[in-house]
């Protein structure tokens, strides 16, 4: 993937000069829980290093995110656990975790980027969503770093408790180790119950093999 030159804020720093970025980290996965960041970058701050955070690897972004943590004029992190995920549904608990972390900005944002499609409302707050906005706002980029790295810490250190599914490489996603370890195991408490394969695998009539053959295992 291409490096970007982040400029968005370039143009709207003069008008709107406390500019909040917000992103989320493991909506995907299939265990643990979702992370969603936000970080206002002070006025013209500018750094090559920071990128979408799907760029970077993983020695990388932990450089980075020392970078962000040390030039940022703020940073907040929210938590969603499973059980929110899967009461609220997974666009239901990101979109409330990042109007939690932005309402937990001790600094009023006068405009907020998010990534991805869906719209957020926040009272007296501007939020814009803009698609692929970790490829454009060098504030959504600080997010998606800030979230990224802080759920794979989170999911190294779960590793410790749950080794069976390998998270201290794969963090919950659906690689082939995790899912094979799935089809050996089973789920643990941590697994999301309304995800595919999950959901299927928990089924009483399941059939093991035609999941295997869907996922290439």
């Amino acid at each position: 993937m291409k490096r970007k030159n982040l400029d968005l804020e370039l143009n709207i720093w003069k008008n709107y000069p406390l500019i909040a970025g917000v992103d989320e980290a493991g909506r995907g996965a299939l265990a643990g829980p979702l992370v969603v960041a936000s970080v206002i970058l002070p006025t013209g701050f500018h750094n090559h290093l920071i990128q979408d955070s799907k760029i970077l690897n993983h020695i990388q972004r932990k450089k980075v995110y020392q970078i962000i943590k040390k030039g940022a004029l703020e940073y907040n992190i929210v938590f969603k656990s499973v059980q929110e995920i899967e009461e609220k549904n997974p666009l239901g608990a990101t979109k409330e975790a990042m109007i939690e972390t932005i309402l937990n900005l001790k600094n009023k944002p006068n405009l907020c980027l998010v990534d991805g499609k869906e719209e957020i409302v926040v009272e007296g707050i501007k939020t814009v969503s803009i698609v692929g906005g970790d490829r454009q706002s060098i504030n959504i980029a600080a997010a998606s770093i800030i979230a990224k790295v802080t759920r794979d810490e989170f999911m190294q250190k779960l590793h410790n408790k749950y080794p069976l599914y390998n998270w201290y490489e794969n963090k919950g996603y659906p690689n082939r180790s995790h899912l094979l370890s799935l089809f050996r195991y089973g789920i643990c408490d941590l697994h999301r119950k309304t995800y595919e394969p999950i959901k299927s695998l928990l089924k009483p009539d399941c059939d093991k093999k035609k999941i295997f053959a869907k996922y290439n295992i």
